[in-house]
């Protein structure tokens, strides 16, 4: 009997490389302060854990990828770069994570509704094993309320406009750290919110790597500016 080969995938906002280095600074920042359990480190198409904005990560059949791939290549074509705002710096010790937070954008909101549409019939049932905090999603569909709706509906729990009581909470994560590391938020020697303001100009087509990392880039879909 043989087995379909699965990949599972990190559908992901590249942002522009000047944007992209001040995440991998404030990343290798952090990281000399907390004990850091994944860093960014990179941006190329090697294996590095790269900043990103997650839109949607999904399992996919091998045979799919070339469908997967036209379905995004339209998407992108029809779309335009976004000049994404942050909002804040966030911590989550009982997860381990760190992030910017951006702006709820409707033009992020519609775009993410979009490759859902695209993507998820590709799904089909799949699920993905884990959450990026370890959780299982077979554990996790089967939970009431709003997260498992969605996985229940696309496979992914972080889907839908925040304003609309959705759970797509935009973000960069710049660390994870050992559980239940306290960070100081704001700390005097860290760089403003605002210096993370920034274009979003590609869309990834990632390997999935631990903690929701982005860990190879398989291609990236440049968006028109």
């Amino acid at each position: 009997m043989t087995q379909e080969l699965i990949l599972e995938l990190n559908l992901a906002l590249i942002p522009e490389e000047r944007l992209a280095n001040r995440h991998i600074a404030l990343s290798k920042q952090l990281a000399g302060r907390y004990p850091a359990v994944i860093r960014l480190n990179g941006v190329t198409p090697r294996l590095a854990f790269t900043p990103h904005l997650t839109l949607y990560q999904v399992p996919i059949k091998v045979q799919d990828m070339p469908a997967l791939y036209a379905a995004l290549a339209q998407l992108t074509a029809n779309a335009s770069a976004l000049s994404l705002t942050a909002t804040e710096f966030a911590s989550n010790e009982h997860e381990g994570s760190f992030e910017v937070r951006y702006d709820a954008a409707n033009e992020l909101m519609q775009l993410q509704d979009d490759l859902l549409a695209a993507v998820n019939p590709l799904r089909g049932n799949l699920l993905l094993e884990r959450d990026p905090a370890g959780h299982k999603l077979t554990d996790l569909i089967t939970e009431p309320g709003t997260a498992g709706d969605n996985i229940r509906r696309t496979g992914f729990d972080a889907v839908g406009d925040p304003a609309q009581g959705g759970l797509f909470h935009p973000h960069v994560t710049i660390n994870w750290f050992e559980l239940g590391t306290s960070v100081e938020l704001n700390a005097p020697d860290w760089p403003l919110i605002s210096d993370f303001n920034g274009r979003f100009v590609a869309l990834g087509i990632h390997l999935l790597g631990p903690y929701g990392t982005c860990a190879q880039r398989l291609a990236a879909l440049e968006i028109a500016p």
